[in-house]
């Protein structure tokens, strides 16, 4: 009966990936831990990801309920140490038969924790109960989860952005431009950078929110490598009426604007360098343009650098103590 309960949540599993556009093969011969790899791949054939799974089945897995997760302990330290140092990105799922409830956590040194405090010999995961196995939000979730050390995440990162790097370094222009919906906390918006090369312009969109981040944070968090500047242009109508309603009277009879405070120049350079213009205090739009910061110019270098081969890059320190 348990082999039949375990069939069960696999082939459940098996449907879903199949539904959302996943491979899914299982693995016949599970000593470790891993009951099949799934993989997604684009229009294109390349590889988007490749998860390993640990599927668990049964009713008796989702008894340790504390209401916003179950509690999931099956782990010894031959599991820990297989899931948390595998090249592949590893998850959980459990599945309940009873009422197909089928949800998912990732394996990490984060998210596996060790029992009595961390002084026990097993160990336990908390998988939340609103992580439902491949709807839409985990099915995002699922491409961006890698197992990778944080410096390669960040470094990879980075790569995804060096082609506009790039084009500044070129002579080329990046413009962010961006629409913040001011007056709710889910952080929703619309981002996008348009880049002229010198040949063609373009228009790349990030189709993310930032809940309970204002954009002027999000911004440098998104584009590290970036230096931020108005456009004028597209600022210009915005500041010129503000700059008037401060430094300006209008001479009825002269039919004219009369300066009694900074130029318009000397008002511009006042003003916030991550201004925005406010619509009906809704909607908040930026138009920025990008130049490289210490840190673009030092990727480039870099990257340049791990792009080439060099003679003595197989050599390594052998130290002696003294």
């Amino acid at each position: 009966m348990a082999n039949t309960t375990e069939r069960i949540g696999v082939s459940y599993c098996s449907l879903r990936a199949a539904k959302m556009g996943w491979m899914f093969r299982e693995q016949p011969i599970d000593d470790i831990g891993i009951d099949a790899h799934m993989e997604r791949t684009d229009k294109d054939g390349k590889v988007q990801q490749l998860l390993a799974l640990q599927i668990k089945s049964g009713e008796s897995y989702f008894e340790e309920n504390k209401g916003d997760y179950i509690v999931f302990r099956d782990i010894d330290d031959r599991q820990y140490n297989y899931w948390t140092t595998n090249t592949l990105p590893c998850i959980v799922v459990l599945y309940n038969p009873k009422n197909d409830m089928c949800i998912w956590q990732k394996l990490t040194a984060k998210t596996i924790k060790k029992t009595c405090g961390g002084t026990g010999k097993g160990y336990y995961v908390h998988v939340p109960v609103n992580q439902e196995f491949l709807n839409e939000m985990s099915n995002t979730l699922l491409l961006t989860f890698t197992n990778l050390p944080e410096h390669m995440t960040n470094y990879n990162f980075l790569l995804s952005q060096k082609k506009f790097m790039q084009i500044i370094k070129a002579g080329g222009i990046v413009k962010l431009h961006s629409k913040e919906w001011v007056n709710k906390c889910s952080g929703r918006g619309k981002t996008e950078l348009i880049v002229d090369d010198g040949n063609t312009i373009k228009t790349y969109s990030y189709p993310y929110w930032f809940p309970y981040t204002l954009y002027t944070d999000v911004f440098p968090r998104l584009f590290p490598w970036a230096n931020f500047s108005v456009d004028k242009d597209f600022y210009e109508e915005t500041d010129e009426a503000l700059w008037r309603e401060l430094n300006c009277y209008y001479d009825k009879e002269d039919d004219e604007w009369v300066v009694v405070g900074d130029s318009f120049e000397e008002f511009r350079e006042s003003l916030d360098s991550m201004r925005y213009i406010d619509h009906v205090g809704e909607v908040a739009e930026y138009m920025f343009t990008l130049s490289l910061n210490e840190l673009g110019e030092s990727f480039l270098k870099i990257d340049k650098f791990v792009s080439q081969p060099h003679p003595y890059s197989r050599t390594r320190p052998n130290g002696k103590e003294i």
